[in-house]
């Protein structure tokens, strides 16, 4: 997901099933806030498999609201039947620039710093 001048990230959703965890399995959103209030987006399967990160299931939704973002969510939760130890939820929005959002996810070890310019 690409962030545009003005964008920032809003929040990130990740979803491990105890059943899953042998492969280190996340079902994970990703979204940003657009320069005009709304959401962008992206969720996908993550594992590893042989010690190689693989994401698979990709889906991108360009136009979302808050509001639709949090019925998605609880939606899979409800479909997957995660329990709250196997969810998290990782709020950006509090930070106000890219900045400290990328600066916050580093020190939580969270990001690819290879694909930050």
């Amino acid at each position: 997901m690409r962030i545009k001048r003005g964008e920032r990230l809003y929040k990130f959703y990740y979803f491990r099933p105890v059943a899953g965890r042998h492969y280190h399995f996340e079902y994970r959103i990703l979204t940003k806030e657009k320069i005009n209030g709304m959401l962008e987006m992206v969720s996908y399967n993550f594992k590893i498999v042989s010690g190689v990160p693989q994401k698979s299931s990709i889906t991108r939704v360009p136009k979302i609201s808050k509001e639709q973002l949090e019925e998605i969510v609880q939606n899979v939760m409800i479909q997957t039947n995660t329990s709250p130890d196997e969810f998290e939820e990782l709020d950006l929005s509090r930070f106000s620039t890219i900045d400290e959002q990328i600066e916050f996810l580093k020190r939580q070890d969270r990001v690819d710093t290879i694909y930050v310019m």
